[in-house]
């Protein structure tokens, strides 16, 4: 709803946190947040990112980069990654991108690498459309929850809405 009503930052941000939730339903055990996010991505949402058809060298949508840009949209409001803790070297990107286009999350993302006369590398870029990643997330935790709904069972609030009663 948020991509159809064009919140592209709003939608990220929401997509962004849903495999908080389900790692902590998959690995209830692992105490770091970080730890559960990046293996849940690993294995529901990117699992078979890293080969083709992507070259040695190139960037691709990692479980580092998500976990990063969900740390610098929701803690510092900053829709970027910082490549300093980013481990895998291909993955370490110099320009990282997010491309608005539309809600149909059809658009995946692009991964460029420029290299100097010698063939190293000089450059690493990637640009991520944000309903694409938005879809990729959503899809992911609807399809775990479907499957595994007897493990959110530590989910547990109530929230009333004031709003609609009234009073005689």
């Amino acid at each position: 709803m948020a991509l159809s009503h064009e919140l592209y930052l709003s939608a990220l941000a929401l997509a962004l946190t849903l495999p908080d939730t389900c790692g902590k339903a998959e690995y209830p055990n692992e105490k770091y947040s970080g730890a559960r996010y990046k293996k849940w991505c690993s294995q529901y949402v990117i699992s078979d990112r890293h080969d083709s058809p992507y070259g040695y060298d190139m960037p691709y949508l990692s479980e580092e980069i998500i976990y990063n840009l969900r740390n610098s949209l929701l803690h510092q409001s900053t829709p970027n990654i910082e490549k300093s803790t980013i481990h895998e070297s291909r993955c370490r990107v110099d320009k990282f991108e997010l491309v608005i286009t539309g809600e149909d999350g059809t658009n995946g993302d692009l991964s460029e690498v420029a290299y100097d006369k010698d063939m190293n590398i000089v450059q690493r870029g990637l640009k991520v459309h944000i309903s694409h990643l938005c879809y990729i997330l959503s899809t992911a935790a609807e399809d775990y929850y479907k499957n595994n709904k007897e493990k959110f069972d530590f989910i547990k609030y109530s929230i009333e809405d004031d709003r609609q009663k009234t009073i005689l």
